[in-house]
């Protein structure tokens, strides 16, 4: 294909336009624009950025770079069209996001599992760009940017986990890892976040039959926020409110009650919750004692 002598575009480039190229004449077209491409260079460049539109920014700062208007985006999608295909192994920012995007068509379409898996390859790919100087979620913002937020997403999977879990108990397992990783990474983080992900940690244990550890899981977080009452609401419910299971401790009316009275006296913030799962309890119990009667 000889770009030098084509009429003038007449509208915007598509990936699939540039997907049909070969990689020989990509790189052709981008050196008729002035990037002056080395397959060497380009290969160590990699290495050194998260994006390929970040790396087709940075040709745009190095080369002079001469572009009709029709032509504007072809540069930013060479870039992910080429390091897709000479440095396959260098997950991208871009394919990041799309993995993210796809998960959320399986969570839309009732795959959870589906979801949690490509979300966790995901969170294993960005692990790897997490800097010890980064302890805020928000502080990511550098090493990964897309359709979603770091923040928002990062929730999303802890919640879409418990889902799945309730499928397939193993997802519990991943879950634990998952919060365990987060809140030890980013302790920095909105608080109300590192609550959740310490509590999806805690309640975990005790969905695949780790009383003990889950035990410690509220214990240790409690002690991170005495004044909030969902620790002590959760701790709780473990012992009363879910349906029964050979994994979960016995019903015990008198240890919910012991951690949600332990709760008020501890608490400053959302006390009617717990004042509502005495009322609840209390007549849980009364409840029971009909049916003992009969």
């Amino acid at each position: 294909m000889r770009f030098g002598h084509q009429a003038p575009r007449t509208d915007h480039w598509s990936m699939e336009e540039v997907e049909a190229l070969s990689t020989k004449e990509i790189i052709r077209k981008l050196r008729s624009f002035g990037v002056d491409f080395n397959r060497k260079q380009f290969l160590e460049d990699v290495r050194w950025f998260y994006s390929a539109c970040e790396l087709a920014d940075h040709w745009k700062t190095i080369y002079t770079i001469t572009l009709g208007w029709f032509d504007e985006n072809f540069v930013w999608m060479a870039a992910i069209v080429l390091w897709q295909r000479l440095a396959p192994g260098v997950i991208t920012s871009e394919q990041l996001d799309e993995m993210m995007q796809r998960g959320y068509d399986f969570k839309e379409e009732g795959k959870v599992k589906e979801s949690c898996n490509l979300w966790l390859e995901v969170w294993e790919h960005l692990k790897k760009r997490f800097s010890p100087d980064m302890s805020d979620i928000e502080d990511t913002r550098s090493v990964f940017s897309g359709m979603q937020s770091l923040y928002n997403w990062c929730q999303d999977l802890e919640m879409e986990l418990f889902n799945a879990g309730v499928e397939d108990a193993t997802f519990y397992e991943r879950r634990i890892e998952y919060c365990h990783d987060f809140y030890r990474m980013f302790p920095d983080t909105d608080s109300q976040v590192i609550e959740n992900m310490m509590r999806g940690e805690a309640e975990s244990y005790f969905f695949i039959g780790e009383k003990e550890k889950g035990e410690e899981a509220f214990k240790k977080m409690i002690e991170v926020f005495p004044e909030s009452a969902w620790g002590y609401i959760h701790w709780g419910d473990m012992y009363w409110l879910f349906m029964r299971n050979e994994k979960l401790p016995p019903l015990d009316y008198d240890k919910a009650e012991k951690i949600f009275r332990m709760g008020l006296a501890k608490a400053t913030s959302d006390r009617e919750v717990i004042l509502d799962r005495l009322r609840s309890l209390e007549e849980k119990k009364k409840e029971k004692v009909r049916q003992d009667k009969k």
